[in-house]
């Protein structure tokens, strides 16, 4: 009787130890799978971004400013400026139309938070949601005084509006956006300091 017992403790030892391996064994390649789907969409990002050859640049851009920027911080890359600079686009007139301005407040001036939120309290209370559809951006002009930097962004997008489940649809909408920072400064982040026409 008392073998027996332990021959059942014994295989009920090695059914569990399997049931673990298993376990294991499927979160691995759970996460294995994941790892090389991430991989391979970071590949396919780069080689997007290797094949766009857009000029990033206005006519109005002058050499001895993009000089002025690198001067300051030779190891600034102005393609990944711009596309930060659309990524902010995005995040922010998305949170300014959906009334939720508080969720980038780190990426705007006090001044221009203060412009934004008036507006917004201005607006109808309509359920309303909206949306970037697409962005093109170029840089309009560079400015440096000390070691603060501002650069002047033209944005052009598609946008979406849905009211009453109902989406409108605005192409072509051009806003120029100026962007400063102390270059003394390590952090990545470019403030929104205006917002206006050319």
């Amino acid at each position: 009787m008392y073998i027996y017992k332990k021959e059942n403790i014994l295989y009920i030892d090695i059914i569990l130890f399997a049931v673990i391996a298993a376990v294991l064994a499927t979160n691995l390649y759970r996460v294995l799978g994941k790892r090389t789907i991430a991989d391979k969409t970071v590949f396919k990002e780069k080689a997007i971004d290797n094949d766009i050859n857009e000029n990033i640049f206005s006519d109005e851009v002058k050499e001895y400013s993009q000089k002025q920027i690198l001067e300051l911080d030779n190891n600034f890359d102005f393609k990944s400026f711009i596309k930060g600079a659309k990524e902010a686009f995005k995040i922010i007139v998305e949170s300014y139309n959906n009334k939720k301005l508080s969720n980038v407040k780190n990426l705007i001036s006090e001044e221009v938070y203060d412009k934004f939120q008036n507006s917004i309290q201005v607006k109808s209370n309509s359920k309303s949601s909206f949306r970037i559809i697409s962005v093109k951006a170029h840089i309009f002009n560079i400015s440096v005084e000390n070691k603060f930097a501002k650069i002047k962004v033209e944005f052009l997008s598609n946008q979406e509006k849905t009211v009453s489940e109902k989406p409108n649809r605005f192409d072509n909408v051009k806003d120029v956006w100026t962007f400063e920072k102390n270059m003394s400064i390590k952090s990545p982040i470019w403030k929104l300091v205006e917002v206006g026409i050319k």
